[in-house]
């Protein structure tokens, strides 16, 4: 049961920090749109367990010994950052009503799929998460994580519901963090297929 609690605590603290699925998350959320909400989350969540399929086979450990692989990959995902903001701040001139940026399951995926940043986290975390929590513990930090996205998406449904200029204030926050997500992630691939 510890073990269950601690990943569940874990999987908390992952999913809590803004971040550019969180800030799809949010616009569609607040503008009405639940289960898009849910279903980019549920992308996110998959990739994390594909992350871990990849740490458990070792897979991880063979792109730490190769930096361009990592870098290549984390071109595609600045590129797919940069798209997004790009569809988030259309959405947020266009206004409520007008919404073009659309969450979707592969939309959370791909975003995980090709972020170094959740590239990083498994690699210096994977193995020692299993060696310590056991499956138990990662069967609580998977709960808590799709059990955060539900909670989340009505939190922001709700505020958007009440607050018809949330939404549009959550879109333009969102804008921000998309592209400077896409920025940093395009400079540290860069620096990475360099070395």
């Amino acid at each position: 049961m510890k073990e269950i609690l601690a990943g569940a605590a874990l999987g908390f603290s992952l999913a809590a920090p803004p971040g550019p699925v969180m800030a799809v998350m949010a616009t569609a959320a607040s503008r009405g749109r639940s289960r898009e909400s849910i279903l980019t989350a549920l992308g996110a969540i998959s990739a994390d367990a594909v992350w871990l399929s990849l740490v458990t086979l070792g897979f991880i450990a063979f792109l730490g010994n190769h930096p361009r692989a990592v870098g290549g990959l984390g071109l595609a995902g600045a590129g797919l950052l940069l798209w997004m903001a790009h569809g988030a701040y259309r959405s947020a001139r266009a206004g409520l009503e007008e919404s073009k940026l659309r969450g979707s399951y592969r939309l959370g995926l791909l975003t995980v799929l090709t972020s170094p940043f959740s590239f990083a986290w498994w690699m210096a975390n994977g193995a020692l998460l299993l060696a310590t929590l056991g499956w138990d513990g990662i069967a609580g930090m998977f709960s808590s994580l799709v059990l955060y996205s539900f909670v989340i998406t009505y939190a922001f449904g709700w505020m958007g519901a009440r607050f018809r200029h949330t939404a549009n204030a959550i879109a333009y926050v969102s804008v921000a963090m998309l592209a400077g997500f896409g920025f940093y992630v395009a400079h540290r691939s860069v620096q990475l297929l360099a070395s």
